[in-house]
């Protein structure tokens, strides 16, 4: 997929509605990716990525100390695009500012709006792609034949809500991890499945040159979605394993607000946020 420098027009517009999916990836303190879902993630100008905060998580901290991040913007068209941006700021008055909040889903919201804009500088943006729906769909067929065999229940890591969600054949998943450059990737890979309570399998079908690039071994992380915007973020080690490529589930990360926090391996005692910026 061929890299630009700069956001065209095109891009501008695929990334400007609030319906769309974006995810934003960062990397945490153990070196692992961690995705989130930010619908805001848009273009401002050629030149950078912004994205509108009204929640607290893991993503923001992670940008605070490590300002490399990933981002991915998905369509309803199914249409999507990838690139990487490094944060440089936030804003909480300006012009910027009041056009985050001044979108029709905060317009009139007295309860909820954006507390900051984010901003990052551009690095690379890919192209515009389309989803290939027929081949996705026998991937998906495919993933669940083969995961059978490859199949793991020994920790019992996956929640039964959680083993469901990244089931559904109609879901949406995304996997990152670190390239070649030290840079993280994301791509689609809906086609995904659960194998066990510990595994998360997903058959080179399509982007099997994508599977190729990702190292035996590499820590990764798949982030799954459903229609309802039910998540949740699963963090491990990437093995391949014959047809199939196989995430080794570490940990199991709730993303959804009010409460984002790890929910495998539980914390032995509560997190004390000392970090306000």
């Amino acid at each position: 997929m061929e890299m630009k420098s700069k956001i065209d027009e095109k891009q501008t517009e695929l990334m400007r509605p609030d319906s769309k999916i974006g995810i934003l990836g960062t990397e945490d303190a153990e070196g692992y990716p961690h995705l989130t879902f930010i619908s805001s993630l848009q273009g401002l100008g050629e030149e950078q990525i912004s994205f509108g905060s009204f929640s607290r998580g893991e993503s923001k901290s992670n940008l605070w100390e490590r300002p490399d991040a990933a981002f991915l913007i998905l369509t309803a068209e199914m249409e999507w695009l990838k690139g990487n941006a490094r944060y440089t700021h936030t804003e909480n008055t300006g012009t910027v500012f009041e056009e985050y909040n001044n979108k029709p889903l905060f317009r009139y919201n007295t309860y909820f709006g954006f507390a900051k804009v984010y901003v990052m500088d551009l690095i690379r943006i890919s192209g515009i792609e389309k989803l290939p729906m027929p081949k996705i769909i026998a991937g998906a067929i495919l993933t669940r034949i083969f995961s059978i065999f490859a199949a793991k229940n020994e920790h019992k890591i996956l929640r039964d809500t959680g083993k469901a969600l990244i089931a559904k054949l109609d879901g949406l998943k995304f996997i990152s991890w670190h390239g070649e450059d030290g840079l993280l990737e994301i791509e689609p890979i809906i086609q995904a499945g659960p194998a066990g309570t510990d595994r998360v399998a997903f058959f080179r079908l399509p982007y099997g040159d994508v599977t190729k690039r990702i190292p035996n071994g590499a820590k990764a992380a798949i982030l799954c979605l459903n229609l309802q915007m039910q998540s949740v973020l699963v963090k491990g080690i990437y093995q391949k394993s014959g047809c199939l490529s196989l995430l080794n589930i570490e940990r199991v990360y709730n993303s959804m607000p009010p409460k984002m926090e790890y929910i495998y391996p539980r914390a032995d005692k509560p997190l004390v946020i000392t970090d306000f910026r």
